[in-house]
């Protein structure tokens, strides 16, 4: 004989919600990203504990004024590259030990390049690839992450084409550049961050109605 078929069980009721907390409320302010004590917390920390090592150069190197800190007062209107560099050379941020690093500055300057007769504008691209590739034979630092955790400072236009021959520096590497150069081609916004450009002049600054500028 056959059994009669069993009825399907019915189905089961969804769980009860969890009643929420009348006197809890979401706030922007309690965001991470909004929330100040959060911030200055974890700036605080970063500024104890971040550490950038810069690969030495000594003054004997014939290419010295390309890659040490200017001496002199910087000028011109790409001073901000060198004073970049001389802040660092004083910085508590810097470190002698590369293994406390969280970052690996690569010193070379692009302005001093393009002024210096013996690399150019036309020798910008095969320093920077003959540089890299010195770092990374002599260094272990440059390899181990394909340059993401390295950056430079370009404050000059032809910056952009620096690094062409270069390319996991452009990819890779972090550019730190003056704000004019924001939008060339490549910039890229969730890696590469900008520097305030300054033109230091002489003398008081002059006295213009911004209507009149």
């Amino acid at each position: 004989m056959f059994s009669e078929p069993k009825s399907p069980p019915e189905p089961e009721s969804p769980p009860s919600p969890v009643p929420s907390n009348p006197t809890t409320t979401t706030t922007d302010d309690d965001d991470v990203f909004h929330n100040r004590e959060t911030f200055f917390e974890n700036y605080n920390q970063m500024n104890k504990s971040f550490k950038i090592f810069v690969y030495p150069t000594p003054k004997s190197h014939p290419f010295a004024n390309v890659l040490l800190p200017v001496s002199s007062d910087p000028g011109g209107n790409y001073a901000s590259e060198s004073f970049f560099k001389k802040s660092l050379a004083k910085s508590h941020f810097l470190t002698t030990n590369p293994s406390d690093a969280d970052f690996f500055f690569l010193p070379f300057s692009i302005a001093a390049m393009r002024h210096d007769r013996r690399i150019g504008v036309g020798g910008l691209q095969n320093f920077v690839r003959d540089y890299v590739v010195n770092v990374s034979k002599e260094y272990p630092y440059w390899n181990r992450s394909g340059g993401a955790d390295h950056f430079y400072v370009a404050c000059h236009s032809i910056g952009k084409i620096a690094m062409d021959k270069a390319v996991e520096v452009r990819v890779n590497a972090v550019q730190v550049v003056c704000s004019s150069n924001y939008f060339v081609s490549g910039y890229v916004a969730h890696k590469d961050v900008s520097l305030p450009q300054i033109w230091p002049r002489q003398g008081d600054p002059p006295k213009v109605e911004p209507s009149k500028r």
